[in-house]
This record gives structure tokens, C-alpha cells and sequence, in this order.
């Protein structure tokens, strides 16, 4: 369903008068593109801390810091790749907010309900995308924002899983601030 059905249907069937219509879509439309937004990039932060708590417990041989920012940035981005999250049927509260089901009769919020589901889907696939292409093209800023060098030694902090869990972890953090923009 897209908002031109929603929008056919209150032409039909108009809620009380205290409802502006246009109003209530369009802020269910601001607030499920945030939310799904927020949701996807905070599921792409947990995929990503779950993959550095994995490489932190893994034994490695030495590797240089450029060499595993690249290969972790782009093995990252494939995994994330295979596995975008769906938006959940019951999600609807949390992307609208409960003000606005509480504003509309049942049988009219049957109708927004699917809206928001599918509303909710297109954006988040799209902040997937936007995730995986970030994630992929990250490691040369990360690189040069780390200082990393292409020494490597067997030292603690210059092994292979040391350092990915490390990569993971800063990915982890941007993911967070792009999740919540200022």
C-alpha cells in the first residue's frame, strides 16, 4: 500500500474532526523514515561489534594495519550484504509512536498499519545499501584517521584479529553516529 491508497481511503471514510489528515501522514511518513533509519544503522553497529567480539577471541599471525582495515572494511560490507535486517510486523509503535495510534480509530489504523510496514521496509533497505556501499569505502579514512602503517610484527596490538576487532569497533562507533545524526 503507498500513501496515495492511504490517503484515497480518509477521503472515504474521514476521521473525526480533530484528525488533519495530511498532517498525521506526513508526520508518520518524517518519523518511520527516522526510525527505520536509526534501526537499520544500530542493527549494522551490533553486527559489527558481534564480528569484533568474534575476531578479539581469535589467535592470528602478525598483519599490517592497512592490509586488515581493507580486507576487514570490505568483508564487513559483503557480510553486512547478506544480512539485512526486516522490519518486524508489531514494529509499527515504535516507528510511528504510540500518539498517533492512539489518534485514529482501529479500522483507519488497519489501514496506515500496512503503510507504515512497507514505508518502513523501503528505508530501511536503503540505509542498508547506504551501510554496506560506507562500510566498503571506509578503510582508506580509517587508515589515515588511525594512523595506521604497514609494520608487522608479532607484538599483541599488531595481529591480525587485534587489529580487525579494532576496525570493527571503530565501524561500530561511526555506525552509531550516523544512527543519530546531529
Amino acid at each position: 500500500m503507498d500513501r496515495k491508497a492511504v490517503e484515497d481511503y480518509f477521503k472515504k471514510n474521514p476521521p473525526s474532526n480533530r484528525v488533519d489528515v495530511k498532517e498525521l501522514l506526513d508526520r508518520c511518513e518524517r518519523a518511520v523514515q527516522r526510525h527505520a533509519r536509526e534501526d537499520a544503522w544500530l542493527a549494522a553497529k551490533a553486527y559489527a561489534l558481534g564480528r569484533a567480539k568474534q575476531w578479539q577471541s581469535e589467535w592470528s599471525s602478525p598483519a599490517s594495519e592497512r592490509f586488515v582495515t581493507t580486507e576487514v572494511c570490505h568483508e564487513l560490507a559483503w557480510e553486512l550484504q547478506h544480512h539485512e535486517p526486516k522490519v518486524a510486523p508489531g514494529a509499527e509503535e515504535h516507528l510511528v509512536g504510540r500518539l498517533v495510534m492512539e489518534s485514529l480509530p482501529d479500522d483507519a489504523w488497519e489501514v496506515i498499519r500496512q503503510w507504515v510496514l512497507d514505508l518502513a521496509a523501503e528505508e530501511e533497505h536503503r540505509a542498508w545499501s547506504e551501510i554496506v556501499d560506507f562500510t566498503d569505502h571506509r578503510a582508506r579514512h580509517i587508515i589515515k584517521h588511525e594512523r595506521f602503517n604497514l609494520e608487522s610484527n608479532w607484538e599483541d596490538d599488531h595481529q591480525y584479529a587485534a587489529i580487525a576487532a579494532h576496525v570493527a569497533r571503530i565501524l561500530a562507533h561511526e555506525y552509531s553516529l550516523h544512527a543519530y545524526p546531529r
